[in-house]
């Protein structure tokens, strides 16, 4: 179920060393649907909103548990905020049937005693008294923005807390737009806004390289940096190879990209996307590396030249402007 599958997201995220993309991509390829759509939501958000139901539970419990147990309370934490009232017994009862499969005996008490208590505590917290928890962030990070942007941090934390539309950049002006894809005052960018296949509609358009999943505000790097057609561009920090798609649009298919990356899972990725752009007349070549470590001999080991004519390097900062679409960077962020 997708239920099960988003408290085991959320379990191993709690136990560290991936960030929420990461797990998702685990899932296995025949999780698809209805049941990959609800674990994908469910994770989330509990990740979203998982600062305030940990919040709530402070005084619920005296003592720290288990992963899987507190993923269990943070999933069906989220299930409460947005059910009314008298849907509360029905995600408990679920809950603690589903958690047979999950927990011990005990631990099955002991989340159905806490779960009644649940929604009377998340109640309580409220806006003004206590803004980190109520919108579900860090407390240091809310203090420094109440600091830094006394007028707007209220509206920053709401807009974090909503769930970002996706966005579909289109590259070819025959393409047939589908239905549920609606137009956006950004050129080619379509947002999914009805009902469509992912199947049957999207994946035709983005296996063909046609089509890429990515926000409007992605297009503005590639568009700085010009490249033309028959130019040599040297793409850094480039997976998973969404302004690698710009750049070799902007160059009409023509000249050559060379993207550099960390070793890693984000590199197939980054391949499937390059295997959709190669062709006789434009050449994409992946080099594994730390930037940090690069050097000449790092291309010259792979017959790759030293000097281009364009370099794009977007390099990832802390990421408190992407919250809302990745919403578990509240989770990894600290002061400094």
């Amino acid at each position: 179920m997708g239920w099960d599958a988003a408290v085991y997201l959320v379990e191993a995220y709690l136990i560290g060393g991936q960030k929420a993309d990461q797990l998702l991509d685990q899932l296995p390829e025949n999780f698809v649907g209805e049941r990959r759509a609800a674990c994908q939501s469910l994770f989330l958000g509990a990740l979203r909103h998982g600062h305030r139901t940990r919040a709530a539970l402070q005084g619920l419990l005296r003592k720290k548990t288990k992963y899987s147990v507190e993923a269990i309370l943070l999933v069906s934490g989220y299930e409460m905020f947005d059910a009314e009232a008298d849907r509360h017994p029905k995600i408990i009862h679920h809950a603690v049937e589903r958690s047979k499969q999950l927990v011990n005996r005990f631990e099955q008490g002991f989340l159905n005693a806490i779960l009644r208590k649940l929604p009377s505590a998340l109640e309580q917290i409220q806006a003004q008294k206590s803004p980190a928890a109520f919108y579900s962030h860090p407390d240091w990070l809310v203090e420094r923005w109440q600091r830094d942007f006394p007028r707007a941090c209220t509206q920053l934390l709401e807009w974090n807390q909503g769930i970002p539309p996706t966005y579909l950049k289109v590259y070819n002006d025959e393409v047939q737009i589908p239905v549920g894809l609606d137009a956006t005052k950004w050129p080619q960018f379509y947002q999914v806004a009805g009902k469509i296949s992912w199947k049957e509609d999207l994946h035709p358009l983005l296996n063909k390289g046609k089509a890429y999943i990515k926000d409007p505000s992605t297009r503005i790097a590639p568009a700085l940096l010009g490249p033309k057609a028959g130019e040599s561009v040297l793409d850094l920090c480039a997976a998973p190879g969404g302004k690698t798609y710009d750049m070799a649009q902007a160059m009409q298919g023509e000249g050559q990209i060379v993207a550099v990356d960390l070793p890693g899972k984000r590199i197939a990725r980054l391949e499937e996307n390059l295997s959709t752009l190669r062709s006789k007349d434009l050449k994409c070549e992946i080099v594994e590396c730390d930037l940090l470590e690069m050097d000449s001999s790092t291309l010259e080991d792979k017959r790759l030249p030293n000097a281009y004519d364009a370099v794009m390097l977007d390099a990832p900062c802390s990421n408190t402007g992407v919250i809302q679409r990745r919403t578990d960077v509240k989770w990894r962020l600290q002061p400094k």
